[in-house]
């Protein structure tokens, strides 16, 4: 990667400082859509050169290492183009970039499908020339890329499997497209209100008497938490476990088809198998026990719990409730709960967690723990004017260690959810150099007004130390290849780093260090809040539990060896069974569970396996000081810099000292006590 000095721009003539020249962000659609042909075209040819090599002449670097380099520099490369679907406010370019997307995943799919690539690779091998560490691992993953590819099955059965994973590309991005810039709201009056703060309904856009409330992320979860009107809550319930449905239920049905198809082609009974292969489960029969597992501990909890928001619901509604509670209940029936047994108000909470004091702190907490420095770049090239751009460094200074971007306030089209994407990826170049990371965290906080910032609930802090966990995975690798660099990881080790991070917002220190009144952040949030907060920390640990089992076990449900041919009335079955929470009737939560066709099918088990690894290794730093730098360089120099360079587990125990367990998991979430 080419890098320009790290200096600020101060005069406004100048160009505007970009870590990297591939991050262009300026682009109209026609330029776009050139832009990413010429880079998939220059890929190409960079591919034929690596075919072009006589077997005689063929060496590690010509091609294994030269295909890793062809792959990650389109990546890059396209990064912008791609990425653009995600944040542009532009209509057209976000069309333009799907466009880039699909045909992006499309030539992934073509490289591992080209039968003089695979013959390189094997008349490489066959020289059984002696490697170690990461070359003897990227042939051999790149050896697996291609027979999970169909070599070594007749010609018209591997041309199958490949215009099938093209077309699955496409279904996908478009997938994840129509739930974008799904727009869907309620009108609501002044009645359907009630209980909602004054300051959040100040914010809702007005259609004559009547408010406008969307299914957006900020507006949707304060809403479904405070309005005491169910019926209205039943209605905004309705429309966002509905959104995108219409347009996304033929899509996912086709997906589902042609993903069973592709793996029964390849010699797997589902697409389960095919999908788990390469990941730390290795099979679905693995996952399927560690999911039924999980259950059992979890039900006997969940029903209790229940029972307790039942309680409340009866004491609200009288004789007029139906003792059940429905899936527009449970955030306000469990955040009563916080308020009356806790006494955790979740809007006085809020004000103690002003967004911008928040990101601040918590900069801050990761530069102690993992010995960095974090500089903002004043004068950057970004894509929107609500984009942060910040400098790397070790705490010792030196050469910058990579970049990343902020991006944390919603607006029309973009994506809606909490992620971490991987822009620029960090490996070494042909000539020796480093290529530097650089990612962006996207996020939808309450946008500021014009008399009030941006305010937090805990969950939100709690979602923000999440996904820069994963920006500090992606961006502090030190790794050979980008095939193992940063969260290029097995897909169910890839949460795990910063999952683990989510427990540093629970320790009273740091939870006060985050915290600040947003009139005067000197006030911090007061003892007797906190106290009541981390009290009621596993308050319905096992509901929110099994509400993520019910994700996993659906989506294993999708892609067994027979998967349901009404998904809907599946996920309605896997809902109430599992989370013991009914689907709302005429819903479809199926069309907008982006993660089942955005690289987590067969793989949302991942969540909760992760976990699993995460707590044990949040074990280490429980027991020598959360903030103790000595701690925070292992895990980021055993952890962060090895991404997958080796195997995970190898990994973990170089963290740990010893073989990892599922002790430090279980007693987070209250079911026993450690050895």
């Amino acid at each position: 990667m080419i890098f320009f000095a790290a200096a600020l721009l101060a005069s406004p003539s100048l160009a505007a400082f970009t870590p990297d020249p591939a991050l262009v962000f300026d682009r109209g659609p026609r330029q776009l859509t050139a832009h990413c042909r010429a880079a998939v075209d220059a890929a190409k040819a960079e591919l034929a050169k690596i075919a072009a090599v006589p077997d005689a002449q063929r060496t590690f670097d010509n091609t294994v290492a030269a295909l890793d380099r062809a792959m990650f520099e389109l990546s890059d490369d396209a990064a912008p183009d791609v990425f653009l679907e995600q944040v542009s406010t532009s209509a057209a370019v976000r069309d333009a970039a799907n466009a880039c997307d699909v045909e992006i995943s499309q030539f992934d799919v073509d490289v591992y499908s080209r039968e003089d690539l695979d013959k390189a690779v094997v008349a490489y091998a066959a020289k059984k020339e002696p490697l170690a560490g990461e070359d003897a691992r990227l042939l051999d993953k790149t050896l697996l890329d291609f027979k999970r590819s169909g070599f070594g099955l007749p010609d018209a059965t591997r041309k199958e499997v490949r215009d099938l994973r093209e077309r699955i590309a496409k279904l996908e991005a478009d997938f994840g497209k129509n739930i974008a810039e799904d727009s869907s709201f309620v009108l609501m009056s002044s009645a359907d209100l009630a209980g909602l703060p004054d300051d959040f309904v100040a914010k809702l856009p007005k259609i004559g008497d009547l408010y406008k409330v969307g299914v957006d992320y900020p507006t949707y979860f304060p809403f479904m938490q405070n309005a005491t009107n169910p019926d209205a809550r039943r209605r905004l319930e309705t429309a966002f476990d509905d959104r995108a449905a219409a347009k996304n239920l033929p899509i996912f049905k086709e997906a589902l088809a042609l993903r069973l198809k592709a793996a029964r082609l390849l010699g797997y009974r589902s697409h389960a198998q095919f999908a788990i292969e390469p990941n730390m489960a290795k099979t679905p029969e693995t996952v399927n026990a560690f999911l039924a597992r999980l259950r059992g501990r979890l039900t006997p909890g969940g029903r209790e719990e229940l029972e307790v928001l039942r309680a409340f619901k009866r004491a609200m509604e009288g004789r007029a409730s139906d003792g059940v509670i429905h899936a527009w209940d449970w955030r306000y029936y469990d955040d009563l709960l916080h308020k009356a047994k806790y006494q955790v108000d979740e809007e006085r909470v809020r004000e103690y967690f002003p967004a911008d004091l928040v990101v601040e702190q918590m900069l801050g907490v990761y530069q102690r723990m993992l010995g960095l420095h974090f500089r903002r770049i004043d004068h950057a090239s970004v894509w929107h004017p609500d984009v942060k751009l910040y400098e790397i460094t070790d705490a010792s200074g030196g050469a910058p260690i990579g970049y990343f971007y902020m991006d944390l306030f919603p607006r029309p089209g973009k994506y809606s959810h909490a992620a971490a994407f991987s822009l620029i990826t960090e490996r070494r170049l042909a000539d020796g150099s480093v290529r530097k990371p650089v990612s962006a965290i996207v996020a939808n906080l309450d946008k500021p007004s014009a008399d009030r910032p941006s305010l937090l609930d805990h969950e939100e802090v709690e979602t923000i130390f999440h996904e820069f966990g994963h920006i500090m995975h992606q961006t502090l690798s030190k790794t050979k290849y980008g095939r193992f660099s940063g969260s290029n990881v097995a897909r169910d080790f890839v949460e795990a780093p910063s999952q683990m991070l989510e427990n540093w917002v629970w320790d009273p220190v740091v939870l006060q260090s985050l915290s600040g009144y947003y009139k005067d952040h000197s006030k911090k949030l007061p003892q007797d809040l906190l106290d009541k907060m981390i009290a009621a920390k596993n308050a319905d640990v096992a509901l929110v539990n099994l509400r993520q089992l019910l994700f996993g076990i659906v989506d294993m449900d999708y892609h067994s060896r027979r998967p349901p041919s009404d998904t809907t009335k599946q996920y309605a079955r896997v809902m109430e069974a599992v989370s013991l929470i009914p689907m709302t009737p005429g819903t479809h939560p199926e069309a907008s569970f982006g993660h089942l066709m955005g690289g987590y099918d067969a793989g949302y088990y991942g969540y909760l396996w992760s976990k699993v690894y995460a707590q044990d290794m949040f074990s280490v730093f429980k027991a020598k000081g959360l903030l103790n730098p000595e701690v925070g360089r292992r895990y980021r120099a055993e952890i962060l810099e090895r991404g997958s360079s080796r195997d995970e587990m190898d990994s973990l125990k170089a963290f740990l000292g010893r073989a990892p367990n599922e002790d430090a998991f279980l007693e987070s979430i209250g079911l026993n006590a450690p050895k």
